[in-house]
């Protein structure tokens, strides 16, 4: 039975003093009109604790990615690939691949550099006044719905939707052995791309000893799930741990499925996770216990196990979100919006 506690924010400092660089990441999908607070939330309180941290939304920096011509070239190439790979094949096509067939060559009878031009028409309108006036401010959404379905022909059968955020990569988000698969699936997971060409680069580039990612919903769940397994993949020495609304509520879920803890992340985070994650750190440089860390869940001996002890913020005591490091004005608003959190629970 968990208990709640509550720990002095004051409490015994580490004994080796030593501090952790962390580099925490937020996943897609998620609208792109703002930062999510929980990135800076956690970001403050790690400062504050004297950790280095990185911040990255990859959230924004992903449609940043997908409506810009050096990605839709990109993906060009790869529809063009996998076409002649079928019609390599003549009459021996499946069902599914003759349908693969005519959506590539629906795809390709767009012209994709007038596509990427649009996109790039579309961001100014989003970043601009012009975002005021329904006319362009519809056309900017259509385009951007059109570019995403240029890309989804790409990740045949998977279908990738802008605004709202209701992509379908055919499998089930959650905690399962269909997600499993699906981390590894280079057809329909585009999100195996947008690691390689944003995440992979950026932990070489920083090399944090600790990767957190913020999950905070379902939507979020195949493409933080898949920059864990690839991070864990490529860089064995860093610790990966998830945290979020959606690793709270599935904690009973996850807890029965050891191979998430061994293949996709090293620790997950339950409840609220600003002095969590700092705990977190102390105890990776050994000066905590991992029995005593409250609302963590890891594994140990071959078993997840959820340590007992919730911990809840004193929110008077947090300081303020620190956003440092987001790109503040690469949102799809024409103002800097930043949120607000009047309170908790």
């Amino acid at each position: 039975m968990s208990s709640l506690i509550h720990i002095d924010n004051a409490a015994p400092k580490a004994r080796s003093g030593r501090k952790l660089k962390t580099m925490l990441l937020f996943p897609p999908e998620w609208v792109p009109t703002a930062p999510y607070l929980a990135l800076p939330s956690l970001t403050a309180v790690l400062r504050e604790n004297g950790h280095e941290v990185v911040q990255r939304d990859i959230n924004i920096e992903m449609y940043e990615l997908f409506f810009s011509d050096v990605f839709l070239i990109w993906v060009n190439a790869r529809m063009v690939q996998q076409l002649r790979a079928l019609e390599a094949k003549g009459a021996a096509l499946s069902d599914k691949e003759i349908d693969q067939k005519a959506c590539l060559e629906e795809a390709l009878a767009f012209d994709v550099m007038e596509l990427a031009a649009n996109a790039e028409e579309a961001k100014r309108i989003n970043r601009s006044d012009d975002f005021y006036e329904a006319d362009k401010l519809e056309w900017a959404l259509n385009v951007f719905r059109d570019v995403m379905r240029y890309i989804s022909a790409a990740y045949f059968p998977a279908s990738l939707v802008y605004y709202p955020m209701e992509s379908n990569l055919g499998y089930r988000p959650g905690v399962s052995k269909e997600v499993l698969t699906c981390l590894d699936d280079e057809q329909v997971n585009v999100y195996r791309d947008v690691c390689r060409q944003l995440v992979l680069s950026a932990v070489a580039k920083e090399r944090p000893d600790v990767v957190g990612v913020s999950i905070g919903t379902k939507m979020q769940m195949i493409a933080g799930f898949t920059f864990c397994k690839m991070i864990k993949e490529a860089f064995p020495d860093i610790h990966v741990t998830v945290g979020g609304n959606v690793i709270t509520r599935l904690q009973e879920d996850l807890a029965k499925q050891e191979p998430f803890f061994s293949s996709v992340f090293d620790s997950a985070i339950m409840y609220e996770g600003e002095h969590a994650l700092v705990w977190l750190l102390e105890a990776l440089v050994g000066d905590r216990a991992w029995q005593s860390l409250p609302n963590l869940m890891y594994r140990e001996n071959g078993h997840v196990r959820i340590n007992s002890e919730i911990y809840t913020e004193k929110t008077t005591a947090l300081p303020l979100p620190d956003f440092q490091g987001l790109p503040l004005d690469s949102y799809f608003v024409p103002t800097r919006i930043l949120p607000y959190l009047a309170t908790r629970g």
